[in-house]
């Protein structure tokens, strides 16, 4: 596979049997799956090899909506691997209910119900164990471990958990997509950075994507096949609606859903634990170390709101779990750093002054095979929750324009009271779960607190979701069934913005599976 700078390519129009924007998870899985075919595969990376604030800024956008953790930009990560350049690595499964139409959610329902066949393919691309069976009761089948004689009281709340990627080359690490792409031994497979998508041009009807005009900031053509926007739950309906030179609405917008149903989750703490008072519940809510056919992969135990108590209640989905916060002088960052060649004498000192503390933290690694103790400031009971999809939630197009003369997102999101509602009943049931184990419980914060008038302390988690949803009619979506544009035959979307909701789990490893099965579709249509 080769990987070169648009700037250095002569040409000025390129050709492709299939086209991929953008090279995070969902562009780079893609890839991967094609790798070795018979097709020729053109991915376009708007970033370089190193992180630039000249490519980052293309990101910038105008938030007229709620308060963001990060206003001026969405999740904009432009360079080889995209946001998996800095995402968590947390990988979570969605529940049955997140496909299912819920009454008492307006807008949910998934047209399809099983990614099973994918997600075990998913896994491999994404650097966890296992891509099924790892949630609810079945953990412990799997990890081989005892089942807690008491189990959670399953009208309030289910075993959820989640995985850690972790990188085939730096075990310290998870994944980072870009730095695998150029070990892919594919020669139909070619990565092009630096090259930023400025307008995607159609037949006068709209009906078939002609070609892609592309600069670095020399302007370019290219031409291909078939056509996949893999650039995000925000850039993805950028490009769409500032594709306007033929279609006035812009492409695949024909009945004005294109930025629409703009979600994400909504994350934050919402009560504390004393570290003294903590071992036991961390004991059993805790990280947890499960060896598989590929490796030793870490796994997070949480919980989850049941489905029985969000039908009775008329709640959303929402997991909780214990968030160790360390302390400045936490000996495992500077082991982590000394093993990689980057300590300082600072990391040395350090790890000498707390020996006993890393050489617990080995034993319960080694022979426990649970998470490492550390030196710890607090630890948090954090949230996650699902968003309400709404139609007012939405991107458009900002009147300002990007250096390269494409029009800023302009960002709308909104948040609503049943998030609220959820996050502050599903705080108060956790205290009263712990209480019951026999853990000790965690104090609230006084916003989190039921009945509470005070503001949620709750921040978006750059999971940018829902703008291109999926739908078996056009007049309810952007994309089918394939992940196709309605009425656009050769164009195709991947990532979180096809989403018609998110559940409370982290996207990438469904967005990952979605991007397999799209492999699978282009492959046969080949």
């Amino acid at each position: 596979m080769r990987i070169d700078e648009l700037a250095a390519v002569a040409d000025d129009e390129l050709t492709a049997d299939i086209c991929v924007i953008g090279s995070g998870p969902a562009g780079s899985t893609l890839a991967a799956e094609l790798a070795g075919t018979s097709l020729r595969v053109l991915v376009l990376e708007s970033g370089g090899l190193e992180s630039a604030e000249a490519a980052n800024a293309l990101d910038d956008v105008d938030n007229a909506g709620a308060t963001r953790a990060g206003s001026g930009r969405v999740a904009g990560d432009r360079i080889l691997g995209g946001n998996s350049h800095t995402w968590s690595g947390r990988c979570g499964l969605l529940d049955q209910l997140d496909f299912d139409c819920r009454p008492w959610v307006p807008g949910s329902g998934w047209p399809i119900t099983d990614l099973d066949p994918y997600l075990e393919r998913a896994a491999r691309h994404i650097g966890i164990g296992h891509g099924t069976g790892f949630t609810d009761d079945a953990f412990w089948e799997l990890s081989g471990r005892a089942r807690p004689q008491e189990s959670l009281d399953p009208s309030w709340f289910r075993p959820y958990f989640w995985q850690i990627s972790r990188d085939p080359v730096d075990p310290f690490d998870c994944k980072r997509f870009g730095k695998h792409l150029k070990d892919l031994a594919a020669p139909n497979v070619r990565v092009l950075i630096n090259a930023t998508v400025t307008h995607i041009d159609t037949d006068p009807d709209g009906t078939r994507v002609r070609s892609l005009q592309v600069a670095d900031p020399n302007p370019r053509t290219v031409r291909a096949k078939w056509f996949v926007l893999a650039a995000g739950g925000i850039t993805n309906p950028r490009l769409l609606l500032a594709s306007r030179r033929i279609r006035r609405e812009g492409v695949g917008n024909r009945h004005g859903l294109v930025g629409r149903y703009l979600m994400d989750h909504r994350c934050g703490a919402v009560g504390a634990l004393e570290p003294a008072q903590a071992a036991a519940a961390l004991d059993r809510f805790g990280k947890y170390v499960v060896k598989s056919a590929h490796g030793k992969h870490t796994f997070l135990h949480g919980l989850a709101l049941s489905p029985a108590l969000q039908r009775t209640e008329r709640l959303l989905n929402c997991a909780l779990w214990l968030q160790e916060v360390p302390a400045d002088d936490d000996p495992w960052e500077s082991v982590k750093q000394l093993m990689r060649g980057r300590g300082t004498r600072h990391d040395a000192r350090v790890a000498l002054a707390n020996s006993g503390l890393l050489l617990a933290g080995a034993r319960r690694r080694l022979i426990q095979h649970a998470g490492l103790p550390h030196k710890l400031d607090r630890i948090e009971l954090r949230c996650m929750v699902e968003q309400v999809p709404d139609p007012d939630s939405r991107v458009t197009l900002s009147d300002r324009v990007d250096r390269l003369g494409v029009p800023l997102a302009r960002i709308d999101w909104r948040v609503h009271e049943q998030e609220d509602t959820t996050v502050r009943r599903a705080a108060a049931l956790a205290v009263e779960e712990f209480a019951r184990l026999g853990y000790a419980k965690p104090a609230l914060y006084d916003w989190a607190r039921v009945g509470s008038t005070l503001s949620t302390q709750l921040t978006d988690w750059a999971h940018p979701t829902g703008t291109t949803r999926m739908a078996a009619r056009p007049e309810a979506g952007v994309v089918d069934t394939d992940c196709r544009v309605h009425g656009v035959e050769n164009l195709y979307l991947a990532g979180s913005s096809v989403f018609p909701t998110t559940g409370h789990a982290n996207p990438t490893l469904t967005l990952v599976a979605l991007a397999v099965r799209l492999a699978d579709t282009l492959r046969a249509a080949a």
